[in-house]
């Protein structure tokens, strides 16, 4: 299906509107909005790991410094931002106000930074903040708070650039830098790369067309004996119930464990929309233990059926996978007004992510789920969405004309902390690009 030209209106504008989102989110540094608040007792651990901790550093300092990690490892410290040309070394940029008395200092090339009154040199904010709010009130226990809310650079808040540099993480790299990515990490992204285009293939294959309720509520479950060989002609839209491995008698092959940061994304991507939405699953496998992590999801933000934002979207994603350095470990799409129960075609689907994710040897071997969720089943009477997970047990080979049968998956829920900048910044995407949609869900009525 061809776009239409709103929405290749809409494509060609996503450039300028990252750029206004960047901004806004930028904006919103250090503040309560969206419930989301700087971790002070984590910059205050990151800071003491240095091996200066609140101490004044010797100008001769290589400033090495270990500040908050982004999801791909990275460290963010003064002079990381100073080596990313997020923030530029000089005389008088950095100030700070405590109980009226205000303080000026240079921040120096290499992360340090320098009090201009004293010439002494701090290896990091808080240790700044700490040492003048100590002269100020020498009854201060030590506690500096947040220290790169408190320090201002040109006048602005210090931690708004760091979240500038988070954001410019998610940033798609260039060719030339994913070429090297994929050398230092090839086992990491050959998956992704032979994966990604499968789900491409979803996405151009189902049709934009959204199914009455009705129609819905008369698509009936059925079991899994009772679908027809492949050499018969089967509704590729019947839903089959998955079984449980106990009703098998046979033990789960691996655990699941999926992050409450991953789950809300979903859940909020699904909720955005009566058509149906497709995503990827991020995550590591743990070989010892047999235990699939999937840590963040990865949404398409493509229209069904739009060629050429399916390929942008693919791309883009992947290159998310190699920058955090974790694999494509499944897929996840909803049943908007559906039973989350896969269909004949979801099995099909799912049995070729997971043929493609074999490898070559069991050391290379990667399980992949499938994840169904459903927003608005006319048959749940509660509010929350229903989940499924599950994988296909291949048909056995004596009977190669049978579809496999879908497997329950049980899986865990791993709390995270808090919620993460990308988390905010793709659900402000999401919801930018459904904004306008013709299937969009109008929480005001």
């Amino acid at each position: 299906m061809s776009c239409t030209e709103k929405d290749c209106q809409r494509m060609k504008s996503d450039e300028n509107d990252s750029a206004k989102l960047e901004q806004d989110v930028t904006e919103m540094s250090g503040d309560e909005k969206n419930g989301e608040k700087l971790n002070e007792s984590n910059e205050n651990e990151d800071d003491s790991d240095n091996g200066y901790g609140n101490n004044v550093c010797p100008s001769t300092s290589t400033g090495n410094q270990v500040g908050r990690k982004s999801v791909s490892g990275q460290t963010c410290s003064l002079k990381t931002l100073i080596d990313d040309d997020v923030l530029e070394a000089g005389e008088n940029l950095l100030s700070m106000e405590y109980m009226g008395a205000k303080f000026i200092a240079d921040l120096l090339s290499n992360g340090t930074i320098r009090w201009v009154d004293t010439k002494q040199v701090f290896s990091t904010p808080s240790a700044w903040v700490n040492h003048c709010k100590k002269i100020v009130n020498p009854e201060n226990s030590g506690k500096t708070g947040s220290a790169w809310s408190t320090i201002r650079y040109k006048g602005k808040r210090l931690d708004s650039y760091k979240l500038r540099w988070y954001r410019k993480q998610k940033k798609i790299v260039t060719n030339a830098t994913l070429f090297e990515s994929s050398l230092t990490f090839s086992k990491c992204s050959d998956i992704p790369q032979f994966n990604s285009s499968l789900i491409r293939e979803h996405l151009l294959s189902m049709k934009p067309v959204i199914e009455d309720a009705e129609k819905l509520r008369k698509r009936n479950i059925i079991e899994h004996n009772a679908l027809s060989s492949r050499s018969s002609v089967q509704d590729m839209n019947v839903m089959v119930k998955c079984t449980p491995f106990s009703s098998l008698e046979r033990i789960q092959p691996f655990t699941v464990t999926i992050s409450t940061n991953a789950l809300l994304l979903i859940d909020f991507h699904c909720h955005l929309t009566t058509g149906e939405v497709v995503g990827y699953l991020g995550g590591t496998w743990d070989i010892t233990s047999h235990n699939l992590a999937v840590l963040q999801a990865f949404p398409c933000r493509s229209r069904l059926g739009d060629r050429e934002r399916a390929a942008l979207v693919e791309e883009e994603i992947r290159q998310n996978l190699e920058q955090r350095i974790i694999n494509v470990v499944g897929w996840y799409h909803s049943h908007p007004k559906a039973a989350p129960q896969p269909t004949v075609k979801d099995i099909e689907s799912q049995m070729e992510y997971q043929i493609a994710m074999k490898g070559e040897s069991d050391s290379s071997y990667i399980p992949c789920i499938g994840l169904i969720c459903s927003p608005y089943d006319d048959w749940n009477k509660g509010y929350m969405s229903t989940y499924q997970s599950y994988w296909v047990m291949p048909p056995p080979e004596y009977k190669p004309q049978e579809y496999g049968k879908p497997m329950q998956m049980l899986h865990t829920v791993a709390r995270d902390s808090f919620l993460t900048q990308d988390l905010l910044l793709e659900m402000r995407l999401l919801a930018h690009f459904y904004v306008d949609s013709k299937d969009a869900i109008d929480f005001k009525v």
